[in-house]
């Protein structure tokens, strides 16, 4: 059975996370829904701009001292949440701040945190999922499903050490095409994932 984008998890994740706006058993319209924007680009379209990515990543020295690793779930919890808070709370994105119980919901495999100093300044959570055309499914898609940087720590380039990352850990798992899915009001993440030479497909409501 081809699974509905409902059950996809970046779709799951998204939905724990979103502020709880609607009374209970409320019917969910479209107009209190959220608009995210889809960004897609083929998995070779993507690994041909990594080349890219790392001579902007060699060219700024500021980013000799930081370092990318997974998410260590026993030692990052109160570290990942501050930070987690710290750049939404900045952005226009629909999520309330991060709890406990919610920081168990992501995958340490697949999310990386960036450590400074040996504190973490920055995240990005992906996931693996079917790549499905004409209800059939035909490969699998890497989704970008949430990239962050403390405020602070911003125009240091510290988000493309993160997005080489995700190309690292999307080629070791073979996708076939990318996805990113960009809530609408968030122009500053629109047009960083755009520099990618990913493309606008569409709109989806969650």
């Amino acid at each position: 059975m081809v699974p509905s984008s409902s059950d996809r998890p970046s779709v799951k994740l998204r939905r724990i996370l979103f502020h709880k706006d609607l009374k209970e058993n409320e019917a969910v319209t479209r107009e209190k829904q959220h608009k995210f924007y889809v960004l897609k680009m083929s998995w070779d379209q993507a690994w041909s701009k990594v080349d890219e990515v790392q001579k902007i990543i060699d060219s700024s020295p500021e980013l000799k001292n930081v370092k990318i690793r997974n998410l260590d779930p026993e030692k990052d919890a109160e570290r990942f949440i501050r930070v987690y808070n710290r750049s939404f709370i900045s952005a226009p994105d629909p999520y309330r701040s991060l709890s406990l119980t919610d920081f168990h919901h992501f995958d340490p495999e697949s999310t990386f945190v960036a450590i400074l100093y040996g504190q973490i300044v920055g995240f990005i959570y992906l996931t693996i999922e079917p790549l499905v055309k004409n209800s059939i499914e035909v490969g699998k898609q890497g989704v970008i499903a949430g990239l962050g940087v403390e405020p602070r720590y911003r125009r240091r380039k510290i988000a493309f050490l993160l997005v080489a990352q995700a190309a690292e850990y999307f080629s070791d798992s073979s996708v076939d095409e990318l996805i990113c899915e960009v809530y609408h009001k968030n122009t500053v993440s629109y047009s960083f994932i755009q520099n990618f030479g990913m493309t606008r497909t569409g709109t989806i409501y969650l």
